[in-house]
């Protein structure tokens, strides 16, 4: 156990994944609206 988190992958590992989820959440804040997809859905909004 202690060789796995002296190694330099587990911490390059580490802070990718930090990095991509501080990335995540800077970029796409939770109550981001997303665009309609469907037809259906886009046809609603113009109503």
């Amino acid at each position: 156990m202690k060789a796995i988190l002296t190694s330099s992958f587990f911490w390059r590992f580490a802070g990718g994944f930090a990095l991509g989820g501080f990335g995540v959440m800077t970029l796409h804040p939770a109550g981001a609206q997303t665009a309609p997809q469907t037809p259906a859905a886009i046809a609603h909004l113009a109503d």
